[in-house]
């Protein structure tokens, strides 16, 4: 599988002699290899760090404890795209890209050590059961969950398909529990979500799981049915995923010719190149992009921009042109056994599956290996890591933090005038209303001190207003009509109605 991420030869081989040297085998083969050219081999070298842990070492420590951190310190230090995973690690990441897993279909997050529902999946065992978003979580099956983490409610949540668990909660901050007992079923993950908004459709893309394609292809099947031409495909905050489905939609808006080449590094694996067949283009396109649009986002993304299949609207994305593969690391012992079995040492046991067929037991892999083995190209060449995608109109959305401060502020009650060294709620308003709008006056407080009247001055003249740094009535109107205008703000979406303007005319 490709995920959209020094020397393979020389990791793999290190790991192989790693390996080893843990069971005990193979030292002969490992002594050939030297650190430095210095004579000492990495069987010595690594066997003597073991030795030494575990006579020194005053605690408690397995061997594949120790196997796995030694893993995991290898794979650091590459780039921040190339990650080990324990079996645990790797299971959530297969979640994601597979896109569906076994459990009752709510997304949770710890906050001030509670466990909260963020959402809630559309026709999940939790939403027929009646839980929902908000709800804190305080029990499992009549357990209190107090003090625990996030991963162990998760764990006590999780379980077999077809069996029951049954949630507490508190709701609104309600002090009684409310109990729901819930069935534990496969959920899937849709990544698309769509509307149609008069003549313009709107299909969002969360990642690039194993259901995107087909998901895709159902919100432009309803597209087609409602004679809807004009679309917008928002790919913000897509951290991307599998590089095929990024393929298989870029079939669907761009037009016959190329769509991106992968290049790897090792001769082991074939540079791929994916074309488009696609004869004539079927939608007027805008697609949203923004920081947090990464890596298969930006396959798409590139593709739709360099053959002119449609037009990018936002703000430059966020640079990722590696490409990754996932291999299963075999455990020590399984490496013992099938070298005596085949002759050949395999720590990646797709290898081994590749070159004998022989397909290793879940017990026989001890994680993952996410590892950067190439870059992608867009159409025209371009390798954009580290660099991203410029989009062809540039609109900014305004950041949440900045209207964060907002939901605390009042209007100005228009009573006093409050001038230099004043004190009063009102002074703290109009500083948070100055200070949103670009305004220098410091951090807002009750006190009217010379550094506010020079914002309150300077806001009166911008304002066309009598100039003095007082805030009198009309400047107290003023900042009330420009704190509603914030809040209207705080609720559009620049780019999306840019896009929309884009598609109008």
């Amino acid at each position: 599988m490709n995920v959209t991420g020094k020397s393979l030869k020389r990791v793999l081989l290190s790991l192989v002699i790693f390996c080893i040297l843990i069971s005990g085998v193979g030292i002969a083969y490992a002594e050939e290899v030297e650190i430095e050219d210095k004579g000492i081999s990495y069987s010595d070298y690594f066997k003597g760090i073991f030795d030494m842990a575990e006579d020194r070492y005053k605690g408690e420590v397995t061997r594949k404890q120790m196997i796995e951190g030694a893993l995991k310190g290898i794979f650091d230090t590459m780039d921040s795209y190339t990650v080990y995973y324990t079996m645990e690690e790797a299971q959530a990441f297969f979640t994601d890209i597979n896109g569906s897993y076994t459990g009752i279909g709510v997304v949770m997050s710890e906050v001030d050590g509670k466990i909260l529902i963020d959402r809630v999946y559309s026709s999940s065992p939790a939403e027929e059961a009646g839980i929902k978003s908000g709800d804190v979580i305080v029990e499992v099956d009549g357990k209190s969950i107090e003090n625990f983490s996030l991963d162990e409610v998760a764990g006590l949540i999780k379980g077999p398909k077809g069996t029951k668990v049954v949630i507490g909660v508190l709701r609104d901050g309600a002090d009684k529990i409310i109990k729901f007992e819930v069935t534990r079923r496969e959920i899937i993950l849709n990544p698309v979500t769509y509307k149609i908004d008069g003549d313009i459709g709107y299909i969002k893309l969360e990642m690039f799981n194993s259901n995107a394609s087909k998901a895709m292809e159902e919100a432009l099947r309803q597209m087609d049915k409602k004679n809807i031409t004009k679309i917008i495909l928002d790919l913000r905050d897509n951290p991307g995923g599998d590089v095929n489905q990024a393929v298989s939609i870029a079939r669907m808006f761009v037009k016959n010719g190329l769509i991106t080449k992968l290049d790897f590094k090792s001769e082991s694996q074939i540079d791929e190149v994916y074309y488009s067949n696609l004869k004539e283009l079927k939608y007027k396109l805008a697609v949203l992009v923004n920081e947090w649009s990464a890596s298969a986002s930006e396959i798409l993304a590139g593709a739709i921009q360099d053959t002119a299949s449609g037009t990018l609207v936002g703000s430059k994305t966020f640079g990722k042109g590696k490409v990754q593969n996932l291999y299963p690391i075999l455990t020590p012992e399984a490496v013992e056994k099938y070298e005596k079995e085949t002759g050949e040492i395999f720590v990646n046991g797709y290898e081994l599956m590749g070159k004998y067929g022989i397909y290793p037991s879940d017990d026989e892999v001890i994680g993952w290996l996410k590892i950067t083995t190439g870059e992608y190209y867009t159409p025209n060449g371009r390798m954009i890591d580290g660099v991203g995608l410029e989009p062809d109109i540039y609109v900014e959305n305004s950041p949440e933090g900045k209207y964060k401060v907002l939901e605390g502020i009042k209007k100005l009650r228009k009573v006093t005038k409050p001038s230099l060294n004043t004190e009063s709620e009102d002074v703290l308003n109009a500083e948070s209303i100055l200070a949103v709008l670009g305004y220098d006056v410091g951090t807002p407080d009750n006190l009217m001190d010379e550094k506010t009247v020079r914002a309150v001055a300077q806001f009166q003249k911008d304002c066309g207003l009598y100039s003095y740094g007082v805030l009198d009535f009309a400047t107290q109107q003023e900042l009330n009509d420009k704190l509603d205008e914030l809040i209207l703000m705080k609720d559009r979406d620049s780019q999306y109605e840019k896009a929309v303007e884009l598609l109008k005319n």
